[in-house]
This record gives C-alpha cells, structure tokens and sequence, in this order.
C-alpha cells in the first residue's frame, strides 16, 4: 500500500504477535516497532471510510446520490 514516498506492506493476518509489517522509503526500510498497530488499525479504518463513501455515492440506479445543482 502506497502512503506519500512510503511502501507499507503488513504482517500476515495470522502472523504471530513479534511479527511487524514493514515500511520503505526509497527502498530503504523505515523502522516499525511501537507503531505496527496503530498503523494497520488506521489503513483499516480508512479502507471502510472509503468503502462505505463508494457505496454512497453511486445509488442503485447507477446516479450519484447527492443531488445536482440545476
């Protein structure tokens, strides 16, 4: 997942607890200690936001739900 100049890519789901994901500036990895948590509960959240904003802005009749200045 892109982040700005970042790469952050996360631990497997079922990874244990130690496992971290990792995050990479310019190829180089970018420590991700205390943060890994954090970091993927944010990306998560964001993905729902965006779902749920998708899933509103086009009604079932393929036309934006917000209505149109005339």
């Amino acid at each position: 997942m892109a982040l700005g100049p970042y790469t952050y890519l996360p631990a497997p789901v079922h990874a244990s607890a130690t496992a971290n994901g990792t995050l990479t500036r310019g190829g180089l990895p970018v420590a991700l200690a205390e943060t890994e948590t954090l970091l993927r509960d944010f990306l998560e959240a964001m993905s729902r936001l965006e779902a749920d904003l998708a899933r509103r802005w086009v009604g079932s009749d393929g036309r934006s739900a917000f209505p149109r200045p005339e």
